[in-house]
């Protein structure tokens, strides 16, 4: 899926402020230096510094400009996910901790709020996920399910702590993910999740349910995980379909 121009604009001044090219406290060029830079209209470029700003990277103030004001988004995540391909970036960005794996048999109940097979074997991987730069803080918790058939992966899955389970499945098993369908929705964490994630009992969250499916429409993988209110917020856009 191709980006819009605001979108390449913002990731690279989000790489560029990562990486210390525009530092912390200093200001990023004018917005007519930007345009002159990206060869882009000034339209595009507020576009893009409205992106920094929803994530805390920048402040902007009249006839001072736009300072910098983090390197890394404040309050956990922010994520644009609107391909497979976010989806994977977005592991790379995180450290899967496995916490237990469950082998079982799906019953009716589960079968159908998660779209599994009833009476098909299963295996669950429960894990929590941290970014790096900040440990006490796990991210999220994610259960993943996927057939017996596919148990091998929980090797790998604790070889490779950055990838997704079902793009390991893809890699390994020969199949492709062609559609990921996504449910989300607010919810109160449990005991269990909120030790896990040093997070108080019954505070708010976000779960999000998804559906990995093959070109047949075949479920492959389904995950379930949730998130802190503050450690995360789903960005996502709507454009008009051009006639």
């Amino acid at each position: 899926m191709s980006q819009a121009r605001y979108e390449v604009v913002a990731k690279d001044l989000m790489e560029g402020i990562s990486s210390g090219r525009f530092p912390v406290g200093t200001l990023l060029p004018t917005e007519l230096e930007l345009c002159d830079l990206y060869a882009v209209s000034r339209h595009t470029v507020r576009a893009a510094i409205t992106q920094l700003q929803n994530q805390g990277l920048v402040s902007r103030r009249k006839r001072v400009g736009t300072r910098v004001e983090s390197a890394t988004p404040v309050g956990g995540y922010s994520q644009s996910l609107a391909s497979v391909s976010d989806l994977v970036h977005l592991a790379e960005t995180q450290v899967r901790r496995i916490q237990n794996v469950l082998h079982f048999v799906a019953d009716i109940a589960l079968a159908k709020r998660l779209g599994l097979t009833p009476g098909e074997h299963y295996f669950r991987v429960s894990s929590i996920r941290v970014d790096q730069n900040n440990l006490r803080a796990p991210l999220c918790w994610t259960d993943v399910y996927a057939q017996e058939t596919y148990a091998g992966v929980v090797e790998l899955a604790e070889q490779h702590p950055d990838e997704l389970i079902a793009a390991l499945i893809e890699q390994h098993f020969g199949r492709y993910i062609d559609v990921v369908d996504q449910q989300v929705r607010a919810v109160l964490l449990s005991a269990e999740v909120s030790k896990s994630l040093n997070a108080e009992v019954g505070s708010p969250g976000l779960n999000i349910l998804r559906q990995y499916r093959d070109r047949e429409g075949a479920v492959m993988v389904v995950s379930e995980t949730t998130h802190p209110q503050d450690r995360f917020t789903l960005v996502s856009q709507m454009r008009r379909d051009r006639i």
